[in-house]
């Protein structure tokens, strides 16, 4: 009786077991170190961005849009997000938010700042940055943190704090809440030796 109850539970347990031990063998991530392909880049506000075949597909009037839903498309966006929004000029600024940052209190804050300011022109070459590459710091589907790397004349390098969210089928930057206390720039001396070099020419 014993052994007739026993076999089938000791069989299936063993069976369990091996799919266990599979799927965690082949839940292999997805690779974070990658670098995009078919690189090129073109100026904008007196700044060299990247396009590439994870994107962006699309850039009119100021913003840029259409990214890989990938590791590899979320670093693109998150540079390319950030240095638009920072220099886009007044007749461009507000198709950039729309298409480019996620709704909330946090886009709506920093539209009534811009609205305060004026840009007309090109980045100084004293303050346009260089990109130099990003890292992720951590990748879902949904949402992923990315740090940006950037360079600025007087060799002096700094690292921007990013999220890139999922909405609308792309990736979008998600400002920070207005009340948080988080740096979201800190100066560096050195980069990291892991990160996906995007550097840009000079």
């Amino acid at each position: 009786m014993n052994s007739t109850v026993t076999r089938p539970v000791a069989v299936g347990i063993a069976l369990l077991a091996a799919a266990v031990g599979c799927g965690s063998g082949d839940d292999v991530g997805p690779d974070l170190s990658a670098a995009p392909t078919g690189v090129r880049w073109q100026d904008y506000q007196g700044i060299a961005l990247p396009q590439s075949d994870q994107g962006p597909a699309t850039v009119t009037q100021g913003a840029a849009t259409g990214f890989e839903h990938s590791p590899r498309g979320a670093g693109l966006a998150a540079l390319t997000h950030t240095i638009r929004l920072s220099v886009a000029p007044d007749n461009q600024w507000a198709t950039v938010v729309n298409q480019e940052l996620v709704p909330g209190p946090a886009r709506d804050e920093w539209a009534i700042n811009r609205v305060q300011l004026s840009i007309t022109g090109p980045a100084a070459p004293e303050y346009a940055p260089r990109l130099l590459g990003y890292k992720i710091t951590e990748y879902r589907d949904e949402q992923s943190r990315v740090d940006v790397y950037t360079e600025y004349s007087d060799r002096s390098r700094a690292v921007n704090h990013t999220t890139v969210s999922w909405y609308g089928g792309d990736w979008r930057l998600q400002l920070p809440d207005p009340q948080s206390t988080d740096r979201p720039v800190d100066a560096i001396d050195e980069l990291p030796t892991d990160i996906v070099t995007l550097e840009a020419p000079t």
